[in-house]
């Protein structure tokens, strides 16, 4: 202080800045959208590094087992969902739907949706 200047220590990744008291409010606020940015940045390629397009039973399967946020075509039926449920119950925990994406895969022509597939 007796510089007339402040240390912020960003919450994110520990970097430090010396601030100078006559531009602090705007510097700060500007530190805050950065923060801000940052954490929605990592939290969304983490996200994103986690999902899974799959197509067969089996990719289903093995990404649930790897605990991946799973994209697969859906019906939106419940009774679907509690068969889903009920087939996957066990060590690597059971699926279920959690919202339906707005941007997703169109389904290649001749594909259905999840319900109408022999998944065996």
């Amino acid at each position: 202080m007796k510089n007339l200047k402040v240390r912020a220590v960003r919450c994110d990744n520990g970097e430090k800045t010396d601030i100078s008291r006559v531009f602090l409010v705007e510097q700060v606020k500007g530190m805050l959208d950065k923060i801000q940015q940052n954490l929605f940045d990592v939290a969304k390629q983490k996200r994103d590094a986690c999902i899974e397009v799959v197509k067969t039973w089996d990719e289903f399967v093995k990404a649930l087992g790897q605990k991946k946020l799973i994209l697969a075509p859906w019906c939106d039926e419940e009774e679907v969902e509690k068969d889903v449920k009920a087939r996957t119950r066990g060590e690597m925990g059971a699926g279920k739907s959690l919202c339906t994406p707005f941007e997703q895969p169109e389904l290649p022509e001749g594909e259905t949706p999840f319900k109408e597939r022999s998944w065996d």
